[in-house]
């Protein structure tokens, strides 16, 4: 029988979408913002607005800025929003979660789908008419390939989680088997990227991260380090050639810059940081969007080094941060104060969990009950650039329980070697986990050091839970693991949260957006001049 839709990612549907730049797709040569007077040319306004509209609508391009470079372009193993953010202009996906507010994903890839009655079964039938940007055709046969490229992958392994059997029909029809009857299945597999089998079989494996072949919209043109990617529209789209026809991202790592560069308009459109919102939000011909995030901001620590491998002196961290002074501060208010890695908006999260407050006094209590004589040298605390404010307020915090840290600022790709592998003993940085509550899995098992498991923490009850709840049928029951688990970690307080974030974007008033949700993801084939 049909499965009902309302599976797909209840999380999702909590966020609130904004409609303030909602759009038209750009294959259809829409224009949102055409002035209906200016077609009279009545008024010498009303020339000048038409004016202004001829140009939008003559413009293909647009300059996008990232605050650092990528590292890859690799379909399966991105650990970061801007590769992300790329690849999902390169790569589509067997289905598309709407950016509309509704439940109902748009068919990609897959036209349609069915879910057998026993609710294990995930059949999908693909359009025959999808190439990929070297024009060969897209068959079940890469889109097995792609979902066994994601169980290899250490960064977006928790995708197919769940995953017994990939069974390939016909050249046009796959189906995937759960071992037990698991709904977040449905939602991590329809929004796989789908890559080349073929491709991947006759290059290396650097060339196939770094010069990407996908189905999606885009095609990928070329990447100068340090300095800009560009794509191209790809002619042959099966869903009709997006009206804007190139995308340059130019990587612009200083805030400053940003603002200037979205005045003059030498760029249309940006994630910006907290601290532009002033700079930008009454600049006309600006636009910003806020967009409702589950992204946290965090203190990660080294549970391989002493002290920050001892229980107690992470809960001394975690009482000794004053979140309400680092969201007024760091995130010019942007953002909520939250010692929880579970937001609100999470399946799993509870008010039962164990919080912590602002308490230095309950923090000394802790240092000197672990044995711990104050002043303490931490030694270097290493932080990437655009977290540098948060790590001076971070530093000033610690110092007022007597721990002393040196910050050494580091080019971001820099940090992530440090972080990645385990080069550090205390940090600050901010993740985002997407998708159903199952992802969390990526940061706290053992399989992920190296990956999203910045901690390095390892806890064999804490990682028979997380296959637990993927086994667990019904959904109360996966709830209550979810409690366990997340009580547990804030016990021990396996990471120190300090904030949930609000994304930001601004861009030209010119230019027709989509409504932002799905953690503030973006998809310029449905941008618009």
């Amino acid at each position: 029988m049909k499965k009902s839709i309302a599976l797909l990612m209840s999380f999702v549907i909590l966020l609130t979408l904004l409609a303030g730049c909602a759009g038209n797709n750009p294959a259809t040569g829409n224009n949102a913002n055409t002035v209906t007077d200016a077609q009279s040319g009545t008024t010498t306004e009303n020339n000048e607005a038409q004016d202004a509209v001829s140009e939008a609508e003559a413009r293909t391009d647009i300059i996008i800025a990232i605050d650092t470079d990528v590292a890859t372009l690799h379909p399966t193993d991105t650990s970061t929003s801007n590769e992300m953010d790329i690849d999902n202009q390169i790569y589509d996906p067997l289905m598309f979660i709407t950016l509309d507010g509704s439940t109902t994903p748009e068919p990609r890839i897959a036209a349609s789908y069915e879910i057998s009655e026993d609710g294990l079964t995930y059949t999908f039938h693909l359009r025959d008419d999808v190439t990929f940007h070297d024009g060969s055709p897209l068959t079940a046969e890469d889109v097995k390939f792609s979902a066994e490229l994601y169980e290899q992958s250490i960064y977006q392994n928790a995708r197919v989680t769940g995953m017994k059997e990939i069974e390939i029909i016909d050249d046009y029809t796959i189906a995937f088997t759960t071992e037990t009857v698991y709904s977040p299945f449905f939602e991590n597999i329809v929004d796989m990227h789908i890559a080349s089998k073929a491709y991947y079989e006759s290059v290396s494996a650097e060339v196939f991260a770094s010069d990407p072949i996908g189905s999606g919209p885009y095609k990928f043109v070329s990447h100068e380090l340090g300095s800009k990617i560009v794509l191209e529209a790809y002619d042959a789209y099966y869903l009709g050639k997006a009206g804007i026809t190139n995308i340059t991202f130019k990587i612009l790592s200083d805030n400053a810059t940003v603002a200037v560069a979205m005045q003059t308009g030498e760029i249309d459109f940006a994630s910006i940081s907290e601290s532009n919102f002033s700079n930008l939000e009454d600049v006309e011909g600006i636009v910003i969007e806020t967009v409702p995030m589950s992204r946290f901001g965090f203190v990660a620590m080294n549970h391989e080094k002493y002290p920050f491998s001892e229980t107690k002196f992470r809960q001394a961290v975690a009482y000794a941060i004053d979140r309400q002074n680092m969201v007024d501060l760091a995130l010019d208010g942007f953002g909520t104060p939250n010692s929880n890695i579970l937001s609100p908006l999470r399946f799993g999260y509870s008010e039962t969990q164990p919080v912590y407050d602002y308490n230095p006094e309950k923090s000394e209590a802790l240092l000197e009950e672990l044995g711990i004589t104050t002043p303490y040298d931490l030694g270097t605390m290493y932080v990437a650039e655009s977290y540098s404010t948060q790590a001076q307020i971070l530093q000033n915090d610690l110092s007022n329980i007597g721990l002393n840290i040196t910050l050494e600022i580091l080019e971001f790709n820099a940090y992530l070697d440090k972080l990645l592998g385990g080069d550090y003993g205390i940090s600050v940085l901010a993740m985002s986990l997407e998708g159903n509550t199952q992802e969390f899995e990526l940061a706290f098992k053992s399989d992920y050091i190296g990956a999203a498991n910045n901690a390095r923490y390892s806890n064999p009850e804490i990682e028979k839970l997380f296959d637990d709840a993927v086994a667990a049928v019904d959904e109360n029951e996966r709830y209550d693991i979810y409690n366990q688990i997340f009580t547990k970690v804030q016990e021990d307080a396996v990471y120190v949260i300090m904030y949930n974030t609000e994304g930001l974007y601004a861009h030209s008033d010119a230019l027709t957006c989509h409504p932002f949700a799905l953690e503030g993801r973006y998809y310029v084939y449905d941008f618009a001049w």
